[in-house]
Protein backbone atom coordinates (compact mmCIF):
# COMPACT_ATOMS: atom_id res chain seq x y z
CA UNK A 1 0.00 0.00 0.00
CA UNK A 2 1.27 3.33 -0.77
CA UNK A 3 -0.21 6.35 0.72
CA UNK A 4 1.19 10.09 1.08
CA UNK A 5 1.40 12.94 3.81
CA UNK A 6 1.59 16.58 3.16
CA UNK A 7 0.63 19.91 4.82
CA UNK A 8 1.16 23.50 5.09
CA UNK A 9 0.72 24.50 1.17
CA UNK A 10 -0.98 27.48 2.13
CA UNK A 11 -2.90 27.29 -1.13
CA UNK A 12 -4.22 31.10 -2.43
CA UNK A 13 -5.20 30.83 -5.97
CA UNK A 14 -4.47 28.65 -8.98
CA UNK A 15 -2.32 30.19 -11.20
CA UNK A 16 0.12 30.32 -8.21
CA UNK A 17 3.49 28.09 -8.40
CA UNK A 18 2.62 26.05 -5.45
CA UNK A 19 -0.98 25.34 -6.51
CA UNK A 20 0.14 24.11 -9.64
CA UNK A 21 2.70 22.15 -8.30
CA UNK A 22 0.59 20.31 -6.22
CA UNK A 23 -2.40 19.54 -8.54
CA UNK A 24 0.67 18.11 -10.81
CA UNK A 25 1.67 15.67 -7.70
CA UNK A 26 -1.76 14.66 -7.01
CA UNK A 27 -2.17 13.65 -10.70
CA UNK A 28 0.95 12.37 -10.81
CA UNK A 29 -0.15 10.10 -7.53
CA UNK A 30 -3.85 9.41 -8.66
CA UNK A 31 -3.59 5.55 -7.61
CA UNK A 32 -2.12 6.09 -3.83
CA UNK A 33 -4.44 4.23 -1.56
CA UNK A 34 -4.16 7.19 1.14
CA UNK A 35 -4.01 11.10 1.04
CA UNK A 36 -3.19 12.67 4.67
CA UNK A 37 -3.58 16.26 4.54
CA UNK A 38 -1.89 17.28 7.88
CA UNK A 39 -3.71 20.95 7.79
CA UNK A 40 -3.17 24.18 6.42
CA UNK A 41 -3.78 22.65 2.78
CA UNK A 42 -5.80 25.87 2.36
CA UNK A 43 -4.94 29.80 3.24
CA UNK A 44 -7.96 30.10 4.27
CA UNK A 45 -11.23 27.54 4.48
CA UNK A 46 -14.02 27.92 6.82
CA UNK A 47 -16.58 25.09 5.46
CA UNK A 48 -20.23 26.68 4.22
CA UNK A 49 -22.86 24.61 3.49
CA UNK A 50 -23.91 25.46 -0.06
CA UNK A 51 -20.80 27.32 -1.74
CA UNK A 52 -16.76 27.77 -1.78
CA UNK A 53 -14.55 29.71 -2.98
CA UNK A 54 -13.66 29.89 -6.20
CA UNK A 55 -9.71 29.91 -6.20
CA UNK A 56 -10.22 26.04 -4.38
CA UNK A 57 -12.49 24.76 -7.07
CA UNK A 58 -9.39 23.01 -9.23
CA UNK A 59 -7.94 21.71 -5.78
CA UNK A 60 -11.37 20.56 -4.69
CA UNK A 61 -12.01 18.42 -7.84
CA UNK A 62 -8.55 17.19 -7.88
CA UNK A 63 -9.94 15.51 -4.39
CA UNK A 64 -13.07 13.95 -5.97
CA UNK A 65 -11.27 12.31 -8.69
CA UNK A 66 -9.20 10.46 -6.16
CA UNK A 67 -11.91 10.51 -4.12
CA UNK A 68 -13.77 8.46 -7.13
CA UNK A 69 -10.21 6.53 -8.11
CA UNK A 70 -10.50 5.14 -4.47
CA UNK A 71 -8.50 7.28 -2.60
CA UNK A 72 -9.04 7.10 0.63
CA UNK A 73 -8.46 10.98 1.83
CA UNK A 74 -7.55 11.69 5.56
CA UNK A 75 -8.22 15.40 6.64
CA UNK A 76 -5.94 17.08 10.25
CA UNK A 77 -7.79 20.54 10.40
CA UNK A 78 -5.00 23.13 10.32
CA UNK A 79 -4.77 26.47 12.00
CA UNK A 80 -5.64 28.31 8.26
CA UNK A 81 -8.47 25.45 7.78
CA UNK A 82 -10.97 24.19 10.05
CA UNK A 83 -14.63 23.74 9.92
CA UNK A 84 -14.34 22.22 6.92
CA UNK A 85 -17.94 21.10 5.86
CA UNK A 86 -20.07 18.89 4.16
CA UNK A 87 -17.89 18.70 1.06
CA UNK A 88 -15.26 16.98 2.64
CA UNK A 89 -17.60 14.46 4.62
CA UNK A 90 -20.31 13.78 1.85
CA UNK A 91 -18.75 14.48 -1.14
CA UNK A 92 -15.55 13.43 -0.64
CA UNK A 93 -16.11 10.85 2.20
CA UNK A 94 -13.04 12.18 3.72
CA UNK A 95 -12.37 11.10 7.62
CA UNK A 96 -11.87 14.72 9.27
CA UNK A 97 -9.26 14.98 12.04
CA UNK A 98 -10.44 18.12 14.68
CA UNK A 99 -7.34 17.88 16.61
CA UNK A 100 -4.72 14.72 16.73
CA UNK A 101 -5.62 11.13 16.26
CA UNK A 102 -4.38 7.78 16.10
CA UNK A 103 -4.92 6.35 12.87
CA UNK A 104 -4.15 2.37 11.95
CA UNK A 105 -3.06 2.38 8.36
CA UNK A 106 -0.95 0.05 6.70
CA UNK A 107 -0.50 -2.59 10.37
CA UNK A 108 1.08 0.68 11.66
CA UNK A 109 -0.59 2.96 14.71
CA UNK A 110 0.07 6.33 13.35
CA UNK A 111 -0.70 9.54 15.89
CA UNK A 112 -1.47 12.26 13.23
CA UNK A 113 -1.71 15.49 14.19
CA UNK A 114 -1.31 19.41 12.41
CA UNK A 115 1.19 20.15 14.95
CA UNK A 116 -0.39 23.86 16.59
CA UNK A 117 -1.50 21.79 19.28
CA UNK A 118 1.79 21.80 20.38
CA UNK A 119 2.26 25.01 20.83
CA UNK A 120 2.92 25.61 24.67
CA UNK A 121 1.19 29.40 24.78
CA UNK A 122 -1.85 29.47 26.48
CA UNK A 123 -2.90 32.58 24.29
CA UNK A 124 -2.22 30.62 21.65
CA UNK A 125 -4.53 28.00 21.92
CA UNK A 126 -7.32 30.87 23.63
CA UNK A 127 -7.11 32.11 20.67
CA UNK A 128 -7.63 28.65 18.62
CA UNK A 129 -10.42 27.86 20.59
CA UNK A 130 -12.17 31.16 20.21
CA UNK A 131 -11.32 30.59 15.69
CA UNK A 132 -13.48 27.17 16.23
CA UNK A 133 -16.10 28.80 18.50
CA UNK A 134 -20.13 28.85 17.52
CA UNK A 135 -19.26 32.46 17.61
CA UNK A 136 -17.24 32.50 14.71
CA UNK A 137 -20.05 29.87 12.95
CA UNK A 138 -22.29 32.21 13.57
CA UNK A 139 -20.69 35.49 12.23
CA UNK A 140 -19.39 33.67 8.93
CA UNK A 141 -22.89 32.95 8.03
CA UNK A 142 -24.58 37.19 8.59
CA UNK A 143 -20.91 38.62 6.90
CA UNK A 144 -20.57 38.19 3.36
CA UNK A 145 -17.75 35.56 2.46
CA UNK A 146 -15.82 38.27 0.03
CA UNK A 147 -15.39 40.52 3.50
CA UNK A 148 -14.49 36.60 5.28
CA UNK A 149 -12.15 36.01 2.20
CA UNK A 150 -10.63 39.48 2.06
CA UNK A 151 -9.82 39.52 5.89
CA UNK A 152 -8.55 35.83 6.56
CA UNK A 153 -5.79 36.60 3.89
CA UNK A 154 -4.84 39.95 5.51
CA UNK A 155 -4.41 38.08 8.94
CA UNK A 156 -2.61 35.07 7.06
CA UNK A 157 -0.14 38.11 4.93
CA UNK A 158 0.81 39.15 8.38
CA UNK A 159 1.39 35.42 10.00
CA UNK A 160 4.29 35.01 6.93
CA UNK A 161 5.99 38.35 7.91
CA UNK A 162 6.46 36.05 11.01
CA UNK A 163 7.09 32.69 9.20
CA UNK A 164 9.62 34.55 7.26
CA UNK A 165 11.86 35.30 10.06
CA UNK A 166 12.02 32.17 11.59
CA UNK A 167 13.22 30.19 9.11
CA UNK A 168 15.63 27.22 9.23
CA UNK A 169 14.73 26.00 13.19
CA UNK A 170 14.60 23.11 15.24
CA UNK A 171 11.31 21.76 15.94
CA UNK A 172 12.30 19.20 17.66
CA UNK A 173 11.83 20.46 21.20
CA UNK A 174 8.30 20.77 20.76
CA UNK A 175 7.41 16.86 19.07
CA UNK A 176 9.68 14.94 21.61
CA UNK A 177 6.92 15.57 24.50
CA UNK A 178 4.44 14.62 22.24
CA UNK A 179 6.18 10.84 21.77
CA UNK A 180 5.98 11.03 25.77
CA UNK A 181 2.40 11.25 26.15
CA UNK A 182 -0.09 8.56 27.03
CA UNK A 183 -1.89 9.22 23.66
CA UNK A 184 1.52 8.41 21.74
CA UNK A 185 1.83 5.04 23.56
CA UNK A 186 -0.02 2.99 21.25
CA UNK A 187 2.26 4.97 18.18
CA UNK A 188 4.74 3.42 15.73
CA UNK A 189 5.14 6.84 14.56
CA UNK A 190 4.03 10.73 14.82
CA UNK A 191 3.58 12.29 11.65
CA UNK A 192 2.55 16.61 11.93
CA UNK A 193 3.00 19.25 9.53
CA UNK A 194 2.28 23.17 10.77
CA UNK A 195 6.44 24.15 11.47
CA UNK A 196 7.39 24.05 7.95
CA UNK A 197 10.17 22.38 8.49
CA UNK A 198 11.20 18.64 7.65
CA UNK A 199 12.09 16.61 10.31
CA UNK A 200 12.58 12.54 10.41
CA UNK A 201 14.10 11.28 14.05
CA UNK A 202 13.56 8.30 16.17
CA UNK A 203 12.58 8.31 19.64
CA UNK A 204 11.60 6.07 22.28
CA UNK A 205 10.99 3.57 19.46
CA UNK A 206 8.95 6.10 17.54
CA UNK A 207 9.61 7.66 14.05
CA UNK A 208 8.60 11.18 14.51
CA UNK A 209 7.84 12.86 11.36
CA UNK A 210 7.19 16.63 10.24
CA UNK A 211 6.37 16.88 6.33
CA UNK A 212 7.54 20.26 6.08
CA UNK A 213 5.80 22.73 3.47
CA UNK A 214 4.41 23.18 0.03
CA UNK A 215 5.26 26.56 -0.20
CA UNK A 216 8.93 26.15 -1.13
CA UNK A 217 10.44 23.32 0.21
CA UNK A 218 7.23 21.08 -1.81
CA UNK A 219 8.36 18.28 0.56
CA UNK A 220 6.33 15.22 2.48
CA UNK A 221 6.61 12.21 3.72
CA UNK A 222 5.51 8.35 1.70
CA UNK A 223 4.60 5.32 3.04
CA UNK A 224 4.84 2.17 1.36
CA UNK A 225 4.36 -0.93 2.82
CA UNK A 226 4.44 0.37 6.23
CA UNK A 227 7.93 2.30 5.55
CA UNK A 228 8.11 5.67 5.88
CA UNK A 229 10.53 8.04 4.26
CA UNK A 230 10.68 11.90 3.29
CA UNK A 231 10.84 12.98 -0.06
CA UNK A 232 10.76 16.34 -2.11
CA UNK A 233 8.68 16.97 -5.47
CA UNK A 234 10.10 16.59 -7.89
CA UNK A 235 12.27 14.24 -6.48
Amino acid sequence: MKAIFLADAHLRQPQDHNYQQLLEFLEQNKDVDGLFLLGDIFEFWLGYKYLTFSAYIPILEKLRQLATNGTRIFFVEGNHDFNLGPYFTETLGCTLITDQQLVEWDGKQLLLSHGDLLNPSRSYHRMRAFWRSGIIRFLSKIVHPDTVWAFAIWLSNQSRKKRLRSKNWDPSYLILPLADSDEAKPADAIICGHFHQPLSTEYQGKQLIAVGDWMGQFSYAEMINGQIELKSYPA
